[in-house]
């Protein structure tokens, strides 16, 4: 995952441009991805995505406070590699951009015209649509989501994988994976 930091950058430098109306950023070439395997089981990678359960399963965290505000995502967010050190976190990030309702979609605060998806508000130009580099989509390249396009996103698994997915890119690139949210 050498390459999810240098993305990760490239993203964020081309956005504080975008926002703080600098000059077009110049971009590197990326490096090859290499497909996620952990996520996804090979097995289960040439399956359909089961639909998800109406009330996500918490038994894969051992404890959840009493203050948590989208504890019944905990479980799920386990099973999508989440460790159980980063929950609290994730909590407020998934309270603070969507009030842990994974149907949310913020179409209009975004300049670039772009907009945020599901329980972590997931960009789409930056990390689902096709670029350049990544035709079908970086999520799709890493084998998060399957389809071209960023409607998998509304689906609370697929959702935390990819906010996974980014906040390793994140940690890996400047040792803060909470970054891509302000965190």
């Amino acid at each position: 995952m050498e390459w999810l930091p240098r993305i990760f950058a490239l993203v964020s430098a081309t956005f504080a441009l975008f926002v703080l109306g600098g000059q077009e950023a110049k971009t590197p070439t990326p490096p090859t991805p290499r497909p996620i395997t952990t996520l996804i089981s090979p097995p289960i990678a040439s399956q359909a995505m089961p639909e998800p359960a109406a009330t996500p399963t918490t038994t894969a965290i051992a404890h959840i406070p009493p203050t948590a505000r989208c504890g019944q995502w905990w479980g799920l967010a386990a099973r999508a590699g989440w460790q159980p050190e980063h929950m609290e976190t994730l909590d407020y990030v998934m309270w603070r951009e969507s009030r842990c309702d994974p149907a949310q979609h913020n179409k209009t605060l975004n300049r670039d015209k772009s907009t945020d998806i599901g329980l972590t508000q997931v960009n789409d130009r930056s990390w689902c649509m096709p670029t350049r580099w990544y035709p079908g989509g970086y999520l799709q390249t890493i084998g998060i989501l399957r389809n071209v396009g960023c409607e998998e996103l509304f689906d609370p698994f697929n959702n935390l994988a990819a906010a996974k997915a980014i906040y390793d890119y994140a940690e890996e690139t400047n040792g803060n994976g909470w970054q891509p949210w302000g965190v």
